[in-house]
């Protein structure tokens, strides 16, 4: 059984991964259920972790360095909006929530509505539809995905075609191409700010270390993630 990290760090780490790659979020997003009301308070179908959008035209650039993205997350994103519904595991349970394991598109359907690119009723029951069964929804002008992050996938639902996108790669993402795009760019240190997330300025604290070899520079990236994780 794998060990248990803490929820609420994997959970921000992940956002701002997601950040990192010009995505706005909204954080603990509440599937409401207003068949469930007492004492005044309206129940809930589900919770998600993360719902993140990112712009057609979406870039970032510092000087002369555009900011590189994390290919298998933004491919396909251009000129239309990118949607995604993240779920991050923090390692017991990897499963998708159970809203994707029934199939409940009334659950899908509200989120899908929340975000609010669908012009109509029926247009929304459609994407609903389509995205609660097979996790993915494309047209021109939007797509919608639901994504698992964890420390691995679970074979059966990726058989399935729920993406998973590994702990171990979103930090070998820092480190081999966000980190090594700023150091190549002479602005690697420069590039760690106080704002940011405490294991996203370790992560890059190590991809800038001169110190350490580079080929060893993931293996310790990682390592630091998981102490940090379970503190």
């Amino acid at each position: 059984m794998q060990a248990q990290l803490n929820s609420k760090m994997v959970e921000d780490f992940v956002r701002w991964f997601l950040r990192l790659n010009g995505y706005f979020s909204i954080e603990s997003f509440i599937v409401h259920d207003p068949a469930q009301i007492w004492h005044r308070r309206v129940g809930q179908k589900t919770e998600t972790d993360t719902i993140a959008v990112r712009m057609p035209y979406s870039k970032e650039v510092a000087g002369n360095l555009y900011m590189a993205n994390y290919p298998p997350l933004v491919n396909g994103a251009e000129r239309r909006f990118d949607v995604i519904i993240a779920e991050a595991k923090s390692g017991r349970d990897n499963t998708p929530n159970k809203v994707w394991v029934d199939y409940q598109v009334d659950a899908v359907k509200y989120i899908v509505q929340f975000v609010g690119l669908c012009k109509s009723e029926a247009e929304i029951a459609k994407v609903a539809n389509i995205l609660s069964k097979t996790y993915c929804y494309e047209s021109e002008e939007f797509r919608f995905r639901y994504i698992v992050f964890s420390k691995e996938p679970n074979q059966y639902y990726a058989a399935r075609s729920v993406t998973y996108i590994s702990l171990r790669e979103v930090v070998n993402f820092l480190v081999e191409v966000r980190g090594q795009s700023w150091i190549e760019s002479k602005i690697g240190v420069a590039s760690l700010h106080e704002q940011w997330n405490q294991s996203i300025k370790e992560i890059l604290a190590i991809a800038n270390d001169p110190n350490l070899e580079t080929r060893t520079r993931p293996e310790r990236a990682y390592e630091k993630f998981l102490e940090l994780a379970h503190e």
